[in-house]
């Protein structure tokens, strides 16, 4: 058997879809079979620091198609004809190829139109439109959250019968710490000094809710003089005003945001566990890597109480029905001045995090990829 992947997030910084590709090419090394090849398709040849770490076998095969064309024609007119002779073609970022000639399979990792205001008015008519045409010309389409399937039927008009949940994990080497020289070390690379914070990660955007995130840290630094400060580890994509909004309400030296562009994903292993918290206060979310991430490394949560985020981490997280700036400062209060509640939701956390890993993610979308080639 033969599958083809659309590789493009691979190359640069590997955010969400770049991060789940490494994942699921590294433990395809183990899980393939001897007679199965895995074709991946990249535009450009990746960087020595990006692609030694993937760890792959002779098995996962990386196939350079050209850098001319990016995005959607790239797809189209150099992936396409490339990927003719496989067996299956997956899409794991939204899209597929708009002309069919082999079986293939889109991963949907959220349906963000879902929830209205979090993109600009063009954004049904372009991207949207793309990712459902793909959702409905696929032989299987795999989510990562009974609420994302629920969208993808109801929105995107595809038969419930084509979608396949497959949850997504924490990597193994995600795991609390108890180093506390690098937990100290860590704390001081980003603040300068051993103080506790609050961390976020992931990219700062409006439907993440990351204005009120800051907002609601100043509020809490008010009401309850807390030492902390507030770490945002992922790029500010959209040029939100986020250092203007932490001077307006003096907390402009305790707020830093960094683009988190690592080789590595073990580099935020430390990371999440220095944190005294963890907030993800997104309002609508298909799944969230990040905060699995964050559970299995055993750090107290905060996250919304909505879609895909209320499936990682309801009853293992401390939740808040309605992410505004207010009701996240009540949950920072709680958590950051209640050493008791803290510790109940590290301990929570551990539980909720071990459950779900990433061999069992890669494994069950292979067997996915098995059967519609099949």
């Amino acid at each position: 058997m033969r599958i083809g992947v659309n590789a493009q997030r691979l190359e640069g910084q590997r955010l969400g879809v770049g991060r789940y590709l490494e994942y699921l090419l590294g433990h395809w090394s183990r899980q393939t079979a001897p007679d199965e090849i895995v074709e991946v398709y990249l535009r450009s040849p990746l960087e020595e620091a990006r692609g030694k770490h993937l760890g792959l076998n002779e098995r996962i095969r990386l196939r350079v198609l050209g850098p001319r064309l990016t995005g959607i024609l790239w797809e189209n007119l150099v992936l396409e004809p490339a990927s003719r002779a496989v067996d299956v073609l997956f899409g794991p970022s939204y899209t597929l190829p708009l002309r069919r000639r082999v079986r293939t399979v889109v991963a949907t990792h959220s349906v963000n139109e879902a929830i209205g205001g979090t993109h600009p008015w063009w954004y049904p008519y372009t991207y949207s439109a793309l990712y459902r045409s793909s959702a409905r010309r696929a032989d299987a389409v795999i989510v990562p959250s009974q609420s994302t399937r629920d969208d993808v039927v109801r929105l995107y008009g595809v038969d419930r019968r084509r979608v396949e949940v497959v949850p997504q994990g924490a990597d193994d080497a995600f795991r609390p710490l108890e180093d506390a020289e690098l937990l100290r070390a860590t704390r001081e690379r980003f603040f300068g000094s051993d103080r506790p914070y609050v961390l976020f990660v992931g990219k700062c955007s409006q439907r993440r809710n990351i204005p009120a995130l800051i907002r609601a840290f100043g509020l809490a630094k008010r009401r309850w003089d807390l030492p902390h400060g507030l770490l945002l580890y992922g790029p500010n994509h959209l040029g939100l005003p986020l250092g203007a909004i932490a001077a307006e309400l003096g907390v402009g030296r305790d707020v830093v945001q960094c683009d988190g562009d690592t080789a590595d994903h073990r580099d935020l292993v430390s990371i999440y566990n220095a944190a005294d918290l963890f907030v993800h206060p997104s309002s609508y979310e298909g799944w969230s890597m990040t905060t699995m991430e964050a559970l299995a490394c055993g750090t107290a949560v905060v996250a919304a109480d909505r879609a895909g985020l209320k499936e990682v981490a309801g009853g293992h997280a401390l939740m808040v029905g309605d992410p505004t700036a207010e009701h996240l400062a009540d949950a920072l209060g709680a958590v950051l001045t209640d050493a008791d509640l803290r510790g109940d939701l590290r301990r929570k956390a551990r539980i909720r995090g071990a459950a779900f890993r990433w061999e069992d993610t890669t494994r069950r979308t292979l067997d996915v990829l098995r059967r519609i080639a099949a």
